[in-house]
């Protein structure tokens, strides 16, 4: 991928760094745009360079604006060198990484160097100061559905989770996640990740009634719940993890409610919470995040949703939503019109500016920085999705 000159900014793609440039607002973007990630990766970089193209183009308020995007090539250890040079280059935020192995290490990094971090992939940092995270972590989800199904009228909801550490975290987050909704919960079941058979755990939930029942696993265990349910005819609401979702399904997402379920395709009905980029195509005109999401589509897809998968239009739309945020933030310490404009009071300025600003509604969803809470993303901005019926 080639990117122009625009106004005398520069764009890096590679290891080397930038000769030293006069303007103050640089950020890095870090991710795997080859190596064993690079399927994520790649979209990641393509939506940096022309993200950064819009960015560029009037720089903050007339300063220029760099824009660096790095390649680690799937390798956590040179995404951590790479955000390093960057910072110690004046870098006055670092976007990053592909995978969480990645992210952890450059979050840890840019802690110790006093540099904002917004990450794009999941990772723990509860108790960075200077990092933001840009993912949802389960309880976030999890909130969204129990809203999505108290909006169906629906009071308790009932879990189905592996029988595993990842489903005893995910027992703790539905419950959290349920009174933060003001709902109750009709039941627990949790069943063994080699399980080829769930009809007893599912007549176990069906026989409670609950409202709305959530599967939260894994892709190789989530047919299996579904099919277990099914048998032992539960007819209600079923939500699952979109990521435990079959990329086939991913594209058949829809607003939810809007169709009717076909019973003999299992997936038909499933809902999900995902960001709004995800269905982008297919996002209502008055939503609250679609002009964010044609924004988004418009500099970075050329006007076509469909020129990527939902997937991909998730990873891209982070990154997108990075760079947007930030420059909001730069245009906020801009105006202040600091007497001591140094990096390091640059990148305080900056992180408090993402701190005292509004909640943001963007394309991949809505951020509100707290202090003393890392987690930035917030379950206002996904949207409750189902697999609507594969067309003949």
């Amino acid at each position: 991928m080639r990117l122009p000159w625009i106004l005398g900014c520069l764009l890096v793609w590679g290891a080397g760094l930038a000769q030293p440039h006069p303007t103050p607002w640089l950020v890095g973007v870090v991710v795997s745009a080859t190596g064993p990630f690079a399927d994520v990766g790649r979209p990641q970089a393509f939506a940096a360079e022309r993200g950064a193209v819009h960015h560029l183009r009037g720089g903050v308020f007339g300063t220029p604006l760099v824009v660096e995007i790095r390649d680690d090539g799937g390798d956590p250890r040179r995404a951590e060198s790479l955000a390093i040079e960057l910072a110690d280059a004046g870098a006055i935020a670092v976007v990053c990484c592909t995978t969480p192995a990645a992210t952890a290490r450059v979050a840890a990094a840019m802690e110790s160097r006093a540099t904002p971090v917004l990450a794009l992939a999941e990772v723990d940092l509860a108790g960075r100061f200077w990092g933001f995270g840009l993912v949802p972590d389960d309880r976030t989800v999890l909130t969204a559905v129990a809203v999505d199904a108290a909006t169906q009228g629906k009071v308790s909801l009932a879990l189905m989770a592996l029988d595993s550490a990842f489903g005893e975290a995910s027992v703790a987050a539905f419950e959290r996640a349920l009174a933060d909704a003001g709902r109750t919960v009709a039941g627990v079941a949790r069943y063994p990740a080699d399980a080829t058979v769930l009809t007893p755990e599912g007549l176990w939930i069906a026989s409670r009634q609950p409202g709305a029942v959530v599967v939260w696993g894994l892709p190789r265990d989530l047919p299996v719940a579904l099919d277990g349910l099914r048998r032992r005819g539960y007819e209600g609401i079923v939500y699952a993890r979109a990521d435990a979702l079959p990329p086939a399904s991913w594209a058949r997402l829809g607003p939810a409610g809007d169709h009717a379920i076909d019973r003999a395709d299992p997936w038909s009905g499933v809902r999900a919470a995902v960001p709004p980029a995800a269905i982008a195509h297919r996002l209502p005109p008055d939503h609250p995040h679609a002009p964010a999401v044609s924004a988004f589509v418009g500099r970075v897809l050329g006007g076509d949703p469909l020129a990527a998968s939902a997937g991909e239009r998730v990873a891209m739309a982070r990154v997108d939503d990075a760079l947007t945020w930030l420059h909001a933030a730069f245009e906020q310490v801009a105006g202040i019109g600091l007497v001591d404009p140094s990096t390091s009071t640059l990148r305080l300025a900056t992180r408090d500016a993402l701190v005292a600003a509004p909640l943001a509604r963007l394309a991949a969803g809505a951020y509100d920085a707290v202090d003393g809470e890392a987690r930035v993303v917030r379950w206002q901005g996904l949207v409750a999705v189902a697999v609507v019926p594969a067309r003949p």
